[in-house]
């Protein structure tokens, strides 16, 4: 996973936020390929060159209001790149949204895949940071040694964490419906999505899901757990209004996120822990 990282920040892309801590939710080498032994490092990926994604300006150099700006063009973007696509989503009601001037989104990202692509970047950075918390030792250790319980504590982390990023906040909607189309209709950052966050994300699960039952290879049907839990999440985020009218609840607060952890914790659990 690639993270494109934004210079404003003056820092490495990818990587590790802080020792030992999972900063990249998915990738470097807690998602090492099926049957090879994990290192106990972790991977510092590049931006790709040229990559369009990445400001055009150095913010530390210029005011908090360039920065305003920018994050109110990439706010505005989520929303019509997630309602239109990318084909039919226009510059002009991204600026208008934006309260900005089309001079202004072209000062930071070039063009309309410019801020496509910054829009999936921006996602990614989410992920990251929701997970920053996760230890790497701990659980590329508990991969290694096919510890059994403590793969399945850090699967439950991992879907506690990815509840608390998709339903946990009212703004998730709106990039959870980008990510939907994207990965639907495979446009300019489908690579982006899939590659580093997708793809990759099922790669750990699948690993955790073999781990549970104390194997270093993965099985199809590891795989198919990983992609099972990961889309049951989806009641929540894109089917969110659906499954708060059925469940009756006004919106996800607290006592409603506790619910469903506790939920996420069952789904865990029903992960077998003998190889079928």
């Amino acid at each position: 996973m690639n993270v494109a990282h934004d210079r404003r920040n003056g820092g490495a892309p990818g990587g590790l936020s802080a020792p030992g801590r999972l900063a990249d939710p998915w990738s470097a080498a807690i998602c090492a390929p099926a049957g090879v032994v994990l290192n106990k490092g972790m991977a510092s990926p590049s931006v790709p060159p040229g990559n369009p994604a990445a400001p055009r300006r150095d913010a530390r150099s210029g005011y908090a209001k360039g920065e305003e700006t920018r994050r109110a063009i990439l706010t505005a973007a989520l929303a019509e790149f997630g309602e239109h696509g990318f084909a039919n989503a226009t510059t002009r009601r991204i600026t208008q949204a934006a309260g900005v001037t089309l001079p202004s989104l072209a000062y930071y990202f070039g063009n309309k895949e410019g801020v496509y692509l910054a829009c999936a970047n921006e996602i990614v950075d989410r992920y990251v940071r929701q997970m920053a918390s996760i230890s790497v030792a701990g659980l590329t250790e508990a991969l290694e040694r096919g510890d059994s319980a403590a793969c399945r504590d850090y699967l439950k982390q991992l879907l506690r964490h990815l509840i608390q990023l998709l339903a946990g906040s009212d703004d998730a909607l709106t990039w959870t419906t980008f990510v939907a189309r994207e990965l639907r209709e495979q446009g300019p950052a489908f690579a982006i999505l899939y590659e580093r966050l997708w793809e990759p994300g099922v790669r750990l699960l699948a690993r955790l899901a073999a781990g549970v039952r104390g194997a270093r290879t993965v099985r199809d049907a590891d795989t198919i757990d990983a992609l099972l839990l990961i889309s049951s999440l989806v009641a929540f985020y894109t089917g969110r209004a659906v499954s708060l009218r059925t469940l009756g609840w006004e919106k996800i607060g607290d006592h409603e996120l506790q619910a469903l952890f506790a939920a996420a914790d069952r789904l865990a659990d029903g992960v077998s822990d003998r190889a079928g």
